[in-house]
């Protein structure tokens, strides 16, 4: 059985942390489970409807392209709070003070499938009067949230899109904590639904409830808790479709009819 995932979103320590997931849940499983890391969004969804990925991590906009290809165990959240953000951000010693002062900057995103990291903001900017297919200089793609803030850390770019969450207390943390504290966030849109842990639908009745049988027990684990929070962010298992997605997949049908997005 194949465990999928986004290999840039799972390099380095992340990738290992993953490898002891699944190795601790192919015991509960009884089968062998292995990591199978895809290139990108779309090549991801593409493994799920090929077959070659059994149960996968998948983003929002990942999930909602497989439709019925794919079927939801549920999502892995934080503090009780599933949805979360889109941020714009920038250098903390940025000009840019509106979001019309973004024609003509470098533009850094995460992937075209990427809710928080490209499909998101293109969409609000959309709605702002502001054509996200004319108003960079240039657009490039890095993979990851933490690769897209390396880059504009670097100078590679002038604004990235990536995630954004605010605590009890109204702190904003996202994409860039990790990387820097350099930053300054423009605007955020959302909120955005939970990924999803899915399977694809030809994987047998009794395999999908050993898979979710399994994340219950990891969400309840003293020992193997940590390890998920580590992966997902997040320690508690929501079963099922978190609420969200009939208005995400609402709002990419209307982007879509527009231009906007693929």
């Amino acid at each position: 059985m194949t465990f999928g995932v986004i290999a840039q979103a799972t390099e380095g320590e992340v990738a290992e942390r993953v490898e002891k997931l699944v190795g601790w849940m192919s015991e509960r499983v009884g089968l062998p489970v292995e990591r199978r890391a895809a290139g990108s969004y779309e090549a991801l969804a593409d493994e799920v409807r090929a077959g070659t990925i059994d149960v996968a991590w998948l983003p929002p906009i990942v999930f909602v392209r497989l439709g019925d290809a794919v079927q939801p165990l549920g999502s892995i959240v934080r503090a009780g709070k599933a949805a979360y953000e889109s941020a714009l951000v920038m250098r903390a010693d940025s000009k840019i003070d509106s979001l019309n002062g973004l024609v003509g900057v470098r533009a850094g995103w995460i992937d075209p499938w990427s809710a928080a990291g490209f499909v998101l903001p293109r969409m609000n900017l959309a709605l702002r009067g502001i054509d996200p297919r004319r108003c960079f200089r240039t657009e490039t793609f890095h993979g990851s949230h933490r690769a897209a803030i390396e880059a504009l850390a670097a100078g590679a770019c002038d604004v990235v899109g990536t995630y954004a969450r605010a605590d009890e207390a109204g702190v904003v943390a996202g994409g860039w904590t990790e990387v820097t504290s350099d930053v300054r966030v423009l605007a955020t849109f959302g909120a955005i639904p939970p990924d999803v842990i899915g399977v694809r639908s030809g994987l047998a009745e009794d395999l999908r409830e050993k898979l979710r049988d399994a994340l219950r027990l990891a969400c309840a684990s003293d020992e193997i808790r940590p390890l998920v929070r580590d992966i997902f962010g997040g320690d508690e298992m929501r079963e099922g479709l978190a609420p969200g997605y009939d208005e995400l997949k609402a709002s990419l049908a209307t982007a879509s009819s527009r231009g906007i997005f693929d």
